[in-house]
């Protein structure tokens, strides 16, 4: 049972200490630079702090990392919304619907909600990392390769929702990233695979220097052909990028639906932001009176991505905490700094170190705290990105991508790769295909194959082991369910623009007359 005397003196620790305060405060101003700078992640950021927080207390250490990993996801919003390219994975969703909404003028409003989109999404799932993360656990790491596979064909599902205009054009998308995906040593047997005996595709296309092929290059080139986005006019008033309490009512249900996925989905070992965007993204839409309006500017597009990529950070610590299993990229690195600093996480974590436990919950919370106020004193500054020159802007993106790209794994191939993927993505977009699926398949192409061999092998070769999993067959079925719905609402929306363009066709014509 909770001593609750505990928990108060260990909060009471933190929010009382200016010296812990002030390095929450380092900690995820670091974030928010190495997540709006595409390449820089939240990984690295976590990975650079580890030697400095050495001479550190424990509470302080991590508390620095859990701001900097806070600050890095949100951080990556920045540039998605400003300049279509996402800082971090977790942010490839944001901008199907942040950019559009900054070539509309409104890039402030769009970073203002995604600030405080991330920052309720954070405040959930810390709740539930609070309040219910043995529970969570215990159900999560139930999880076998059956539940994986579903789980990541649930997310495959999503492709058809994705498209845009053409379901054709999104499958052969989706198929191009899933086919980039395969790069690399066969995960079952071992066996290269496409790889034409270069040594630097043994461990298949890293996926950050695939997102700024993706990303960067195309929107570098487009931008030095001239098209570039609105600027903001006139002075950013507060009213223009904070939300009023009404407007953060009405948009409630996708707030709350989008943080629990989140946090669902960051409790999983193993799966990510990414996964959770793009899931949370696609039931808003699917929930939405107007989804023909997603991907065209509708704000509700980067609330659902940016609560739910948000929402997994406290989700991922809760397998991390309670079971001494790292749910993501960071959380790994934050298991490492747990045990240089002689904490050792899993269920005796609690009983030996509640002080320290609870302590880490309360810098979690204030690092999310920091990270609203950051970027909300942050975005007159941000939005200013826009009325830099193009050429100028240009060649600053060049340099910070191809720097983002070797700086991963210190690595000149990737420069290669994001150039050449770049250059595919620039075709892409003058051919009208969305980006959008092939990053997705880039994305769970590799984990829903070998979780996919993985479950045969335990199932004898026998298709029907996903039966006898009852949450890997719910996945699938819902997943099917989601695909059927989907082409049925693009082929409705298809007929209403259709009946619209004839309506607007025989108004010209009687105009004419």
């Amino acid at each position: 049972m909770t001593d609750f005397s505990v928990v108060f003196a260990a909060a009471a620790d933190v929010v009382t200490d200016p010296s812990t305060l002030l390095v929450i405060l380092a900690g995820t101003c670091m974030g928010l630079i190495f997540g709006s700078l595409p390449g820089l992640t939240a990984t690295m950021g976590v990975a650079l702090l580890i030697p400095i927080t050495y001479n550190m207390e424990p509470v302080q250490a991590i508390g620095m990392m859990l701001g900097c990993y806070v600050g890095g996801i949100a951080g990556g919003a920045i540039p998605a919304i400003l300049l279509n390219i996402p800082g971090t994975p977790d942010a490839c969703v944001t901008t199907m619907d942040g950019h559009p909404l900054a070539m509309q003028g409104m890039g402030a409003k769009a970073l203002g909600w995604a600030a405080f989109s991330s920052g309720i999404g954070t405040f959930f799932s810390w709740m539930i990392l609070v309040l219910a993360a043995p529970l969570l656990a215990s159900a999560c790491i139930k999880f076998g390769s059956p539940e994986y596979c579903a789980l990541a064909f649930f997310g495959l599902s999503i492709i058809i929702a994705v498209s845009g205009k053409s379901i054709l054009k999104g499958l052969l998308a989706g198929l191009l990233g899933i086919g980039i995906s395969f790069i690399g040593i066969d995960p079952i047997w071992g066996n290269m695979r496409f790889t034409f005996s270069n040594v630097n595709l043994l461990s298949g296309i890293s996926l950050m220097p695939a997102l700024i092929g993706f990303y960067s290059i195309p929107q570098i080139l487009n931008g030095c052909l001239g098209q570039s986005v609105k600027v903001d006019g006139g002075r950013i008033r507060l009213r223009d990028f904070v939300p009023s309490p009404r407007q953060l009512w009405r948009e409630k249900f996708t707030i709350i639906r989008s943080s629990v996925i989140g946090t669902v989905i960051g409790a999983i070992p193993a799966t990510g932001g990414n996964i959770a965007a793009y899931i949370a993204y696609d039931q808003s839409k699917k929930w939405s009176k107007d989804p023909e309006s997603f991907g065209k500017g509708n704000v509700r597009g980067v609330i659902s991505a940016e609560a739910a990529n948000n929402g997994v950070c406290g989700g991922a610590m809760i397998p991390l905490t309670t079971l001494g299993i790292p749910g993501d990229s960071v959380t790994a690195m934050l298991l490492g700094g747990l045990i240089i600093h002689g904490l050792q996480p899993g269920p005796l974590l609690f009983a030996e170190n509640p002080g320290v436990v609870y302590g880490l919950f309360t810098t979690l919370l204030m690092a999310t705290l920091f990270m609203v106020l950051l970027q909300m004193f942050g975005i007159r500054i941000f939005i200013r990105i826009l009325s830099v020159p193009i050429n100028f802007l240009s060649a600053m993106l060049v340099v910070l991508s191809l720097v983002g790209s070797y700086a991963l794994n210190n690595n000149f191939f990737d420069v290669i790769v994001a150039l050449v993927l770049g250059l595919v993505g620039f075709i892409m977009s003058k051919a009208d295909f969305p980006m959008a699926p092939a990053v997705l398949g880039l994305v769970l192409g590799a984990k829903f194959e070998s979780e996919f061999r993985r479950s045969l092998q335990v199932g004898g070769d026998d298709i029907r082991i996903f039966l006898e999993h009852p949450i890997a067959m719910a996945l699938i079925a819902v997943a099917v369910g989601m695909m059927i719905f989907s082409v049925i609402s693009h082929r409705r929306s298809q007929k209403k623009e259709a009946e619209r363009e004839d309506a607007l066709e025989k108004e010209g014509g009687l105009g004419v007359k």
